[in-house]
C-alpha cells in the first residue's frame, strides 16, 4: 500500500520556503514511522506530540461525521470574508493552509468552490485522501513546529478543532501571523470540551445529566495530564493578545446531541452528533487506561456518559468559532 503525498502543482514565485517540504510518499515499511497500535486501536507514533487519540478506520468515520455536523451548523463551509480574501486570484496564487486536516475533507470541499485556489493541509499522519484535487496538496507536519513557508505565504489559516494538537496556542498565533499575508484570514473552531443544555432550558447538568458532565470532568482532567487545557473559549483573548490581528469577530452555535430537535436538518445532525460522541467516548478509552483508570472505572464513567446523552433531551455540544484578519 501506498500513501501518496506528493507535490501536485506546479512551483511559482511565492512557492518559496526557508526550510525543506515534509511531502512523502508513504510505503508500508514506512508505517512504524508514523503509527503503532495499542488496545487494537492504531496510533500516530509521534512521541512528542500530545494527540490522544486513535487515527485508525473508525476514528477516521468520525471525524468525516464531524465535518459533516459543523458543515450543517454552520450552513457553510466557512464562516468570515472569505470569497473577499481569496477573490481575484488572476493577479497572484491565492494560497489557503489547513491546519490538522484529518482526512482532509475540509481541503476538497472548498477546493471545488475555489478552484483557482492552492489549498494545503497539514496533518501528523497521512489518512487523508491519496487523490486529492489538481490544486489539493497534502503534507505530514507537526503544527507545534515551524512551518516551512516563507513569511505572508498565505491568505487564509483555518484551524478546526486542533485544540488537542496544540500545548501552547498563543505560540502557534505567532506562526500563524507570520505566514499570513497583511490583511489575509484567519479562522479558528472548536468543539467546547463539555455538554450544555440549548438556549432557554432551565435544566440543571449536574441534576439533569450528571453522568455526562462527569466524563467530561474525568477527560479533561486526563488531557491536562498531557498539557492540553480547554481553549474553546480563550481563543478569542489569545487572538486580541497577540497583537497580531484585528478584533476577532465571534461566533457561538449549538449542536443538538440526539433527535429532539425540532428543526428536520438540526434533528439529522442531533442523531450523528450522539453517534460522534459515542464514538469519540470509545477513542478516548486508550487515554483512560494510560491516565491509571481500571476498566471498570472506565465502563462506568462511558456506560453513564452514554445513558445521559441517549436519554436526556436539550443537549447539546457547544462550537466556538472566532474569525480576525492580519494587521
Amino acid at each position: 500500500m501506498t500513501f501518496e503525498y506528493t507535490e501536485n502543482m506546479p512551483h511559482d514565485e511565492d512557492d518559496a520556503s526557508d526550510a525543506s517540504s515534509d511531502v512523502t510518499e508513504l510505503e508500508e515499511y514506512d508505517f512504524p514511522d508514523h503509527f503503532f497500535e495499542r488496545d487494537g486501536r492504531l496510533f500516530h507514533s509521534h512521541g512528542s506530540l500530545p494527540y490522544p487519540l486513535p487515527v485508525d478506520g473508525p476514528e477516521q468515520a468520525r471525524l468525516n461525521n464531524i465535518h459533516k455536523i459543523l458543515r450543517d451548523t454552520v450552513e457553510f463551509h466557512y464562516l468570515g470574508p472569505v470569497t473577499e480574501v481569496l477573490g481575484d486570484a488572476r493577479t497572484r496564487q491565492k494560497r489557503v493552509l489547513d491546519l490538522c486536516t484529518g482526512t482532509g475533507r475540509w481541503p476538497m470541499d472548498m477546493a471545488r468552490l475555489f478552484p483557482r485556489v492552492k489549498i494545503y493541509g497539514l496533518d501528523i499522519v497521512p489518512i487523508a485522501t491519496r487523490r486529492p484535487l489538481r490544486h489539493v496538496q497534502f503534507e505530514i507536519h507537526d503544527i507545534t513546529e515551524r512551518f516551512r513557508w516563507n513569511n505572508g505565504a498565505m491568505d487564509f489559516i483555518h484551524a478546526r478543532n486542533i485544540d488537542l494538537a496544540v500545548t501552547d496556542y498563543p505560540e502557534l498565533l505567532q506562526e500563524v501571523a507570520r505566514l499570513l499575508r497583511p490583511g489575509g484570514l484567519f479562522f479558528s473552531g472548536e468543539i467546547g470540551r463539555y455538554i450544555d443544555f440549548a438556549h432557554g432550558s432551565s435544566f440543571d447538568l449536574a441534576r439533569q445529566a450528571p453522568h455526562a458532565r462527569s466524563f467530561f470532568q474525568v477527560v479533561n482532567h486526563s488531557l491536562e495530564l498531557r498539557h492540553l487545557i480547554p481553549i474553546a473559549d480563550k481563543i478569542p483573548a489569545f487572538i486580541q493578545q497577540s497583537h497580531q490581528f484585528t478584533v476577532p469577530t465571534i461566533q457561538t452555535f449549538h449542536i443538538p446531541v440526539g433527535d429532539w430537535h425540532p428543526n428536520a436538518v438540526m434533528k439529522r445532525v442531533g442523531k450523528m452528533y450522539l453517534a460522534a460522541l459515542k464514538d469519540f467516548a470509545e477513542s478516548l478509552k486508550p487515554m483512560l487506561r494510560e491516565a491509571g483508570m481500571t476498566q471498570h472505572e472506565i465502563d462506568t464513567l462511558v456506560t453513564g456518559f452514554i445513558e445521559d446523552i441517549e436519554h436526556v433531551p436539550g443537549l447539546v455540544g457547544v462550537y466556538h468559532t472566532a474569525w480576525a484578519r492580519k494587521l
